[in-house]
């Protein structure tokens, strides 16, 4: 992980950061060989120079290149978490993250999460719940699936765990989000429909 051609970087959340760390490394003259969540491969090694001009890039646009160990932890596992929720690695939902994450990583799961509380300033257990909620808001508004598979798919023990989860950090009800589903299905029937 401490090639020289690759940064890790912090605060990339979505899409969008990648668009505009993607933009702004090419702008100050760099190939970028690949891009995700957290981290950036380029098509030569970067000199200390380079590092330190990307670093100012970085902070400028609200982002933090990653130096330290534990960093590299919490990049690692947000990827892990990132991976899998968006399905580039095969995953089993009934499978833990505490054994997914400590197999991938090669590391103890307590220290992992301890790392990543630290670091994170909430506890890893509060992160992979929120992105489970993600997912769950994704497949409720864009998919055909129920509740039912909904759970299953993004590791829910039942319906009323899913629920529960949801209601607490969103304020909101699952049916909320599906009635989103059928609101923009009916937009697009109107839209069709009028050309």
């Amino acid at each position: 992980m401490d090639k020289a051609n690759q940064l890790l970087i912090r605060g990339m959340v979505c899409d969008r950061c990648i668009s505009v760390i993607k933009q702004g490394l090419e702008d100050l003259g760099h190939v970028v060989q690949r891009i995700s969540l957290g981290r950036v491969v380029f098509d030569k090694n970067l000199s200390k120079q380079d590092k330190n001009k990307i670093s100012k890039f970085l902070a400028d646009a609200g982002f933090e290149l990653i130096t330290d160990r534990q960093h590299k932890i919490v990049s690692q596992v947000k990827k892990v978490i990132d991976d899998v929720f968006n399905q580039n690695i095969q995953y089993d939902a009934q499978v833990r993250f505490s054994g997914l994450l400590a197999d991938t990583l090669h590391m103890n799961y307590d220290a992992i999460s301890q790392a990543f509380s630290e670091t994170e300033g909430l506890s890893l257990e509060r992160y992979i719940i929120t992105k489970r909620l993600e997912k769950v808001k994704e497949l409720l508004v864009y998919t055909e699936f129920t509740l039912t598979e909904i759970a299953y798919i993004t590791g829910f023990n039942s319906i009323h765990h899913l629920s529960r989860q949801f209601k607490e950090l969103t304020g909101l009800t699952p049916s909320h989000f599906k009635s989103l589903r059928n609101e923009k299905k009916n937009l697009i029937k109107k839209i069709v429909a009028e050309l």
